[in-house]
């Protein structure tokens, strides 16, 4: 299981992570669209909405967002009610359409949750859903596919040895590698939502400097401001010469 950290800038606390609070289980939620993890980190903490959630799992990555000793607003019980003050929320991807990547979020999801529930000592009463706080049909997809069905998958990861690649345990600034620079070259370049490249999300300027969060499939990723705004995005770069 690959968990890799991407820190939302301090400056974005306010908005997205206001209280310091203490954690008493989880909610799991499903994101209603088709985006990957980083995809879906990338637009919450792009954005200034009071939108916000600690963890986002697609069908190959986990990607922790928010620290968890943090508020978020996920659970749609406001500012100090328990989902969002108090639980972890973790977002499921890919399940507007379903389907077999929908399918592996879900079980490597279901392993995180167990790995997560060892972690702090909790049992499987701790995992909850987002329906729970708010009435909301979420996580919708795998509600309809059986919330006792989604606990017996955390139950066999429970009882089994979850192998753990926790990038996050490695500095700080989490990610799979060591903080780097990116530095753009002569021309602008193409930032896209994943590693295949196939959604464009933004651009950085000839000669622009950014964070690097590391090297993956062959692809820089890269966490830029958009314009004077105060606003981040993360997202891939194809030219991988920039990284310092």
């Amino acid at each position: 299981m690959q968990i890799t950290r991407v820190n939302c800038p301090t400056s974005k606390y306010s908005i997205k992570c206001p209280d310091v609070t203490t954690k008493q289980g989880i909610v799991v939620h499903n994101t209603a669209n088709d985006a990957s993890a980083m995809s879906e980190v990338s637009y919450m903490i792009g954005n200034n909405n009071k939108c916000s959630f600690h963890v986002a799992v697609d069908d190959c990555k986990v990607v922790e967002c928010l620290p968890f000793d943090r508020s978020c607003y996920a659970a749609g019980d406001g500012r100090r009610g328990k989902g969002n003050a108090h639980m972890i929320n973790i977002e499921i991807c890919y399940s507007k359409s379903g389907g077999q990547r929908f399918n592996e979020a879900e079980r490597l999801a279901a392993e995180y949750i167990a790995y997560l529930l060892k972690k702090y000592g909790w049992g499987i009463d701790k995992v909850t859903k987002h329906q729970d706080y708010s009435k909301k049909y979420c996580p919708h997809r795998t509600l309809d596919l059986g919330w006792q069905r989604f606990l017996g998958l955390v139950k066999m990861y429970l009882n089994s040895e979850v192998q753990v690649n926790d990038s996050s345990t490695k500095n700080n600034d989490g990610s799979d590698e060591i903080m780097k620079t990116y530095e753009n070259g002569s021309t602008s370049e193409v930032v896209y939502a994943d590693t295949a490249c196939k959604t464009r999300i933004g651009s950085l300027d000839p000669r622009e400097r950014c964070d690097c969060f590391g090297i993956f499939n062959n692809r820089a990723m890269v966490r830029y401001q958009v314009g004077n705004t105060g606003n981040y995005k993360i997202g891939f770069c194809k030219w991988i010469g920039g990284v310092k």
